[in-house]
């Protein structure tokens, strides 16, 4: 009786062994397929990623080889007018596949919405002194008026625009209207006394 319950017993435990020792093996075989699997995806997506990294490098550098010349010019000068906190503009597309505009700052592309009062200012600036400066180069040139333009500046970067205006009174006649006497100072420290014409125009003599 013994020895046929011995016997049992290790039909029993051999079984469970042999079990087992199948059941590791499948596991060893599931685990190395999905590791080439695993690694056969990764390849892929490697390669992928380059591919798309090296095609948005390639379109940045057609776009900016071939991008409008106003865009380029306005780049320019926005760079200057924010003291190259920013570094320039760029063309880009939306969700909706729209074009638009943004600023590069530390090789970031930041949306209008994003930009400050006075940075803002300084785009639409950029971008209008840009279009004239074409315009002149085709047409007749026509003046260009502004009306207090540096509310929104700082001192360096009202300066800065002085100069630029100044580069652009060389091609057409620009007309600066402002109430703020500060600018006056800001005007001698920036441009020579014959680089423009100061006119004082008073209340009494707008009303006769």
């Amino acid at each position: 009786e013994q020895n046929q319950i011995f016997g049992v017993c290790r039909k029993e435990y051999e079984e469970k062994i042999k079990g087992n020792s199948y059941a590791a093996v499948q596991a060893a075989e599931e685990r190395e397929s999905i590791l080439a699997e695993l690694a056969e995806l990764t390849d892929q997506y490697v390669q992928k990623k380059l591919a798309t990294f090296v095609l948005q490098k390639g379109i940045e550098y057609f776009r900016s080889e071939n991008q409008n010349p106003i865009l380029t010019k306005a780049s320019k000068l926005f760079a200057k007018l924010t003291l190259n906190s920013f570094e320039g503009l760029t063309v880009d597309y939306n969700e909706k596949d729209e074009e638009v505009l943004l600023g590069l700052r530390n090789n970031e592309k930041i949306g209008i919405d994003a930009m400050s009062d006075g940075t803002k200012d300084q785009l639409y600036l950029s971008l209008r002194v840009a279009s004239i400066e074409k315009y002149c180069e085709e047409n007749e040139p026509i003046p260009f008026i502004v009306d207090d333009i540096l509310v929104h500046f700082d001192n360096e970067r009202s300066k800065i625009t002085l100069s630029i205006l100044k580069e652009l009174s060389k091609k057409t006649q620009v007309i600066f209207f402002t109430h703020h006497y500060h600018l006056l100072d800001l005007l001698e420290e920036t441009l020579a006394h014959e680089e423009y014409q100061l006119i004082h125009i008073h209340k009494e003599a707008v009303m006769s």
